[in-house]
């Protein structure tokens, strides 16, 4: 993997960290945490646009399926070291001040991180044999 490539990563994944943030931010508190039904919809559905932008950008760097392990890694490490600084409360981007919501911020964040690492073992579709 060249350094061009872990460039294009890391920033696709900051931008994917900074996206999941200001969204959750934005509609937390006041819409997201109010059930737990609409916030495991939300957690799925933001962590399937990350995966998505994380496959779509390691296909169009040519990566094959076999080595997107150290992508994925690149993928998500400013994600999860920006994450960290806000929840040290270094940063005020933070989505809400009690402790519980910073918690289901980083439940949020976990759910996502998961789904591009798990991402990183599916296998490859099998040709279909004649």
């Amino acid at each position: 993997m060249s350094k061009r490539n872990v460039c294009i990563l890391a920033a696709t994944g900051l931008g994917a960290w900074l996206a999941a943030t200001l969204f959750y931010g934005a509609f937390g508190a006041e819409l997201i945490e109010r059930a737990f039904w609409f916030y495991a919809l939300n957690a799925f559905l933001a962590a399937a646009l990350v995966t998505f932008a994380f496959q779509a950008v390691a296909r169009l760097l040519c990566i094959p399926r076999g080595r997107r392990l150290y992508p994925a890694m690149a993928f998500a490490l400013p994600g999860v070291a920006a994450a960290n600084l806000i929840l040290l409360g270094l940063v005020p981007l933070a989505p809400g001040a009690e402790p519980s919501s910073l918690g289901r911020y980083l439940a949020f964040l976990v759910v996502l991180y998961i789904s591009v690492g798990a991402s990183v073992f599916e296998r490859s579709p099998q040709k279909a044999r004649l």
